[in-house]
């Protein structure tokens, strides 16, 4: 065990973080979601309230691409991740009308079951996804002005200046060669999405779990130090109450005989020697027994260190995607303080 854990590294402590958060259903990622929302600004300052999730219209080419992985491989990213609470795609309503075309065109041109596509599509993602009207005439009025080249890109666009989101998910040179909207690969959503669920499950052992579980180790090593004490003193008590008990019990008379035999014992070298043999004795087995708890409690403490440094390590992983989530976010400007 020493040896495996001593060898444990970010990378495998991140790997196994990013395990863990796959397991947990999207309803506990949206209590981590709220719990973050909530309880960040005690950490960091200000009250500005903010949402810790990716917002981002989408055009049709990433739909379609999920189509076909899922009618072939039976899984896609954005099946995957469009469910998590730490993701918001919106899209005009055109898309339904460019995403239904081309399920009839991929069905003919890559032989795929339109059927599959099809339900994918409409029971899988459109629910997940955020249709909205163009209603600003500013926002459309900004988008025709890039002067972009197909017609049906323009409601896109125009829905991000409306909404005001961090993007647009496209591969469309037509889009991504405006340096004025920022657009986003599939990759980059997908890893930053991952980045806010860490940062969210990271605060969340900080605020939640850590104050709990070093509030119990508290008490229990006080708790352990307390009943060594009491026992110690326990000891030392019952030989002092002896001991009095015994004064207190003998006559007068024979405490004076005991104490002149004593005095003359001491006084004969031979029966001191003897006497100062007996308290060196009793010293060093004290002193014995002293040094078997402690080596005791450092073999004890030599098994936990392996532990111990573990745990360091986890806590330094989890501070790390922490604050890559608070670097995030002041990127994206949802954070100003």
């Amino acid at each position: 065990m020493h040896s495996k854990i001593s060898h444990v590294d970010f990378g495998q402590i991140d790997k196994s973080i990013k395990g863990i958060l796959e397991s947990f259903p999207p309803q506990f990622l949206n209590y981590l979601k709220e719990n973050f929302e909530q309880n960040i600004f005690s950490f960091i300052g200000g009250a500005e309230p903010f949402t810790l999730d990716l917002k981002l219209v989408t055009d049709s080419e990433p739909i379609t691409s999920a189509l076909i992985s899922y009618a072939r491989k039976g899984e896609s990213i954005i099946h995957k991740i469009i469910k998590e609470p730490f993701l918001r795609l919106y899209a005009p309503p055109t898309i339904n009308k460019e995403i239904e075309k081309n399920i009839v065109d991929l069905s003919e041109e890559l032989a795929i079951d339109k059927d599959i596509l099809a339900k994918h599509w409409r029971q899988d993602i459109l629910p997940h996804l955020t249709v909205c009207d163009v209603t600003d005439p500013e926002a459309l009025s900004a988008a025709e002005a890039l002067g972009i080249r197909h017609l049906s890109d323009v409601p896109f666009v125009a829905l991000h200046f409306q909404l005001g989101t961090h993007g647009i998910v496209t591969k469309d040179r037509h889009i991504t060669e405006h340096s004025t909207v920022r657009t986003w690969k599939i990759s980059g959503m997908v890893g930053l999405t991952t980045v806010f669920k860490k940062g969210a499950f990271s605060f969340y052992i900080f605020y939640r779990v850590l104050p709990d579980v070093l509030s119990a180790l508290f008490r229990i090593g006080t708790a352990i130090l307390r009943t060594i004490l009491e026992a110690l003193v326990a000891v030392v008590s019952f030989f002092a109450n002896l001991a009095d008990r015994a004064v207190r019990d003998t006559p007068d008379w024979l405490k004076l005989v005991i104490g002149g035999i004593l005095i003359g014992l001491i006084m004969v070298e031979k029966t001191r020697n003897i006497m100062i043999e007996g308290l060196k004795r009793l010293v060093e087995a004290i002193a014995k027994f002293a040094h078997e708890v402690y080596d005791a409690m450092g073999n004890l403490l030599e098994k936990l260190a392996p532990l111990v440094r573990l745990a360091f390590t986890v806590l330094a992983c989890l501070l790390d995607s922490y604050q890559e989530t608070i670097r995030q976010l002041h990127s994206l400007g949802e954070l100003n303080v």
